[in-house]
């Protein structure tokens, strides 16, 4: 018998959500006997600056997966958004099933109602480059912090922000509108959450069991699109799938450098349709 112990970030949406699957993990394997949370500092929880300075590959997940391989930890909790793009070399990695990967617009009118020179919070360059696509007239501001702390600006400072429904649904927050698709593509992997243990560990079983199918197929070809493209969370890139039955739709947008370009491919293979699609926005000059 043996307590599990959970590595993830010290902010509250992350141990809140960490505890969620460990409590559903310990459920599903009667060798688990209770689960205890590692908190553990990331460079991205320390360093305020925008994202866009200090760079958001790995930031929220290096030194949780360092205290996972260092043996601090038996399995590692990270939001699926925040990792790289390529799998790690020593890691397995398991994808419960995923929640709705919109992003929200927090604010007390409706967001196609906002008076012209609105001011909204974001961090994501990606938020901001498809918003200002959307309505150039807006200001946007970069924001870092919690999630409570970011809605607080609402009353404060700004006209609204924008957050991710997951965030939101994890912190058992009801509030805001979702952004249609057609309006804000989605982070990869957004809405889902990753589950990270050493390879060859006895935890890869008890992981196995939350693993989702659907969820597994739509990051993987998110992830691998990213991956193909050369593309972080700096890049003013969303892209998502879609798995139903043995088919992948993936839809990706690219706004930067005063240019869109938009593409959507649907096939078997998760690998392939990323590659396509990735092939197809190099071809059209999003590489450069």
């Amino acid at each position: 018998m043996h307590t599990l112990r959970v590595g993830t970030r010290t902010s509250s949406l992350a141990v809140s959500q960490a505890t969620a699957v460990a409590r559903d993990i310990v459920e599903a394997d009667p060798n688990l006997t209770d689960f205890e949370i590692i908190g553990i500092t990331t460079k991205g929880d320390v360093d305020r600056s925008p994202l866009s300075v200090i760079g958001g590959t790995g930031l929220f997940t290096s030194a949780v997966r360092d205290a996972l391989i260092a043996g601090q930890c038996d399995i590692a909790v990270h939001s699926a958004k925040d990792l790289p793009a390529a799998d790690h070399p020593a890691l397995s990695i398991f994808f419960p099933p995923r929640v709705s990967p919109h992003d929200v617009f927090c604010g007390h009118v409706d967001y196609r109602d906002l008076p012209p020179g609105a001011t909204i919070g974001s961090g994501s360059p990606r938020r901001a480059a498809q918003l200002l696509n959307f309505r150039p007239d807006l200001t946007v501001v970069d924001i870092r912090g919690n999630v409570p702390t970011r809605l607080a600006r609402i009353d404060h400072d700004l006209d609204g922000v924008i957050l991710a429904r997951a965030g939101l649904l994890r912190l058992g927050i009801d509030t805001g509108q979702d952004l249609p698709f057609d309006v804000m593509v989605p982070a990869a992997a957004q809405g889902a959450l990753a589950l990270e243990t050493v390879k060859g560990s006895p935890f890869e079983e008890p992981l196995s069991r939350v693993d989702d199918r659907k969820t597994r197929r739509e990051v993987t070809a998110e992830r691998a699109f990213m991956a193909a493209m050369g593309a972080g969370c700096t890049t003013p890139v969303g892209v998502l799938g879609d798995a139903s039955g043995s088919t992948v739709s993936l839809h990706a947008r690219y706004v930067g450098g005063g240019a869109e370009v938009e593409g959507r491919l649907i096939a078997d293979d998760p690998i392939a349709v990323a590659t396509e699609l990735a092939n197809e926005f190099i071809d059209r000059g999003v590489g450069e």
